[in-house]
């Protein structure tokens, strides 16, 4: 796998990073999802567009829905203009700071009422109002809502890219047995995390745990706390500034290449790195060093969430990584 320019780059729902305080908020506000329960397997197609993952889904028995498919936003949300168009009038809307990444307010309010399933299946019946239309402009795409974290804690939920097929598991009795190499997450729970070792030109290595965020369409980002003491950047003449947009408007990042980053038994090589100038409000981050988003996630034919079982899966695409020798984790 190789980096890729990122002029023109938006950071999909690596800038959907709803914080713990909205999290906490909505569960004050409404109830969790309940009754999300699935017999049998069911695969519906999802689109791929601009490194983003679309799936229709059917709202209040109306299909026909787009929501876009991000594990980095801890809830559910539907898009506000979209509970407008179905009547639910969403009470106690409210402009809240800090909810993501950017440096505006966010219209924010409880939806009740309303059931959503993909194909046959319920995936979600508890949801945040959030005002996406800033994000549909900047993605070019049309967006309703949002399925976040929430569903891979019902569902093991698998994304073959190679067919563009999302298929939702029973999470009871659920056994892998494919040929992929199997990570064991970072901890359990929001958010889905694996470690890495990160390598520059000057041959030092950092170990991090990063998410895996199906909502980013970046390769890699770095927090810059994580990124600071780390020393990353070995030469600031090689970084590059760029603004890309996240749900409370836009942030600034700086943009550079490592020589590689080990995940599992493969490695990204050469890699290019967003390194975040400011540090952001996520509160509930658990000392993650950044994001691995679904430019790298693209180029497995499959990858597996099982955050129940406590692991992500990783099916490789015949010659889809880069042949260098993979370091040990550091000690």
């Amino acid at each position: 796998m190789s980096g890729h320019k990122l002029l023109g780059l938006w950071a999909g729902a690596l800038c959907l990073l709803i914080s713990c305080s909205m999290r906490a908020q909505a569960d004050v506000m409404m109830q969790t999802d309940t009754q999300l329960q699935l017999d049998k397997q069911t695969s519906v197609a999802f689109e791929y567009f601009n490194r983003h993952i679309f799936v229709n889904l059917t709202v209040n028995g109306n299909p026909g829905f787009t929501f876009l498919f991000d594990t980095g936003t801890s809830t559910n949300i539907l898009n506000l203009q979209t509970s407008q168009r179905l009547g639910l009038n969403p009470e106690s809307i409210r402009k809240e700071k800090d909810l993501g990444l950017g440096d505006g307010k966010v219209a924010t309010a409880a939806a009740k009422n309303v059931d959503v399933e993909m194909g046959n299946v319920r995936v979600a019946n508890a949801l945040d109002v959030v005002d996406l239309h800033g994000l549909e402009q900047v993605n070019g795409h049309r967006m309703d809502g949002i399925l976040g974290f929430p569903l891979l804690e019902h569902f093991v939920v698998e994304l073959d890219f190679q067919n563009q097929i999302l298929t939702l598991q029973p999470v009871k009795h659920y056994k892998y047995h494919g040929r992929g190499e199997i990570l064991i997450l970072s901890h359990k729970a929001y958010p889905a995390a694996v470690p890495v070792v990160l390598g520059t030109f000057s041959d030092s290595q950092h170990n991090a745990s990063v998410e895996i965020d199906t909502g980013s369409d970046a390769t890699l980002l770095l927090y810059s706390k994580f990124a600071q003491q780390a020393h990353l950047v070995e030469d600031p003449r090689q970084l590059h500034n760029q603004e890309i947009y996240g749900i409370g408007g836009a942030f600034p990042v700086q943009f550079a290449t490592l020589r590689y980053m080990a995940l599992g038994s493969t490695a990204v090589s050469p890699l290019t790195v967003l390194f975040m100038k400011t540090t952001p409000h996520v509160t509930c981050k658990r000392n993650l060093g950044g994001i691995v988003g679904t430019a790298v996630l693209a180029k497995y034919q499959r990858v597996i969430f099982d955050i129940p079982g406590n692991r992500f899966i990783l099916e490789h695409a015949p010659l889809a990584t880069s042949q260098i020798t993979v370091p040990r984790p550091l000690n």
